[in-house]
């Protein structure tokens, strides 16, 4: 195996003007030298793009960026399938391009990749408030765990309904051919990390986990993040939300008989309800009503009763949420915002 691969970073860009030279400049930096750094257009409206053509131009590496150019504003998660179409490299690394990564990063996770023949390397990162600098809760790995062997990963995703890897696309070193194989693709909707991960995850075979902190994640006005505590908050929003979800309910199925189903389906669910919780929290700021019967569609299970029957995890949990599903609308919502409270959820 080449223990200096090519490594395709790929850099969605958007209206980011105030981030995007530290981005680049922290991927320029890398203590790896054999990168294609594809840069994707999405058509923003500031001076983002000329910002990645002057470095293009005066860096000492500027002829490792390529420009890619969408034909209309697309959404991230298509940015990342045109990365994932052009990509020469035999690995292929998401950057969010209002974030930054370590000087090492690429070095650390190719090394783990060629030693252990991964599918994927999963590093550690930290949150940083844009400005200050003050760093926020992060998700760090406790130790360094090499996962091996059919249902490995899938099964220590799935041992319980506590997150073991982190919900995103950044951070991760992809094998490009594993992608390309399962026909791994991002829905160009709201909260495609997650589902993303959900389609990913059962068909990995190799994985590395990584206690090092290699990624920045800025917190910064605007985000989503950021955007929690809007007055007002388009209805389209949560209705895309809704729709993401509505694709992983109906990919689960393809899960069905192997050994970690129940577990899926009940985090699948999990995380559903918490996108209901989210809906009925703020549903007087939404700039149009949203209906019963749209948030109980958002609680609809996964699974045939048969199957719940069935599961050996989670049982009682798949049955209420089942139940939930089946009931009127009004009184499922009315079932699911009690259960918000009591969760302190809503």
């Amino acid at each position: 195996m080449d223990k200096h691969p090519l490594v395709t970073i790929g850099i969605p860009v958007y209206n980011v003007e105030p981030y995007i030279e530290k981005c680049l400049l922290s991927v320029l930096g890398q203590t790896y030298d054999n990168l294609e750094i594809l840069v994707i257009d999405d058509l923003g409206t500031d001076n983002s793009m000329q910002m990645v053509a002057d470095l293009q131009n005066s860096h000492p590496r500027g002829a490792e960026l390529k420009i890619m150019r969408h034909e209309q504003n697309k959404g991230v998660g298509e940015a990342r399938n045109t990365a994932i179409d052009a990509a020469k490299g035999t690995y292929l690394y998401f950057v969010d391009s209002d974030d930054y990564i370590e000087p090492n990063t690429v070095e650390l996770l190719v090394a783990e990749a060629v030693e252990h023949d991964t599918d994927v390397v999963m590093a550690s990162s930290r949150k940083v408030v844009y400005g200050s600098g003050e760093e926020r809760p992060t998700f760090v790995y406790k130790q360094k765990e090499v996962l091996a062997g059919k249902d490995v990963f899938p099964l220590y995703l799935c041992q319980d309904l506590r997150w073991h890897i982190g919900i995103n696309a950044w951070n991760n070193l992809f094998k490009t051919d594993f992608l390309r194989r399962h026909n791994l693709r991002f829905a160009a909707r709201k909260d495609e990390d997650a589902l993303f991960l959900s389609d990913f995850y059962s068909e990995v075979e190799r994985a590395v986990l990584l206690p090092d902190v290699t990624y920045n994640y800025v917190l910064r006005p605007g985000s989503i993040m950021g955007n929690q505590a809007r007055d007002v908050i388009p209805t389209a929003e949560i209705r895309e939300r809704f729709k993401t979800d509505a694709l992983m309910t109906e990919r689960c199925l393809r899960l069905r008989g192997r050994s970690f189903y129940d577990a899926h389906c009940a985090r699948v669910m999990k995380h559903k309800f918490r996108a209901a919780c989210v809906a009925l929290r703020h549903r007087k700021r939404f700039t149009e009503p949203l209906s019963d019967s749209e948030i109980r569609q958002e609680l609809r299970h996964p699974a045939t009763l048969s199957d719940i029957l069935k599961f050996r995890r989670y049982r009682l949990f798949h049955l209420f949420f089942y139940t939930v599903s089946k009931l009127p609308a009004p009184l499922a919502v009315r079932s699911a915002y009690l259960v918000g409270k009591l969760l302190k959820w809503i």
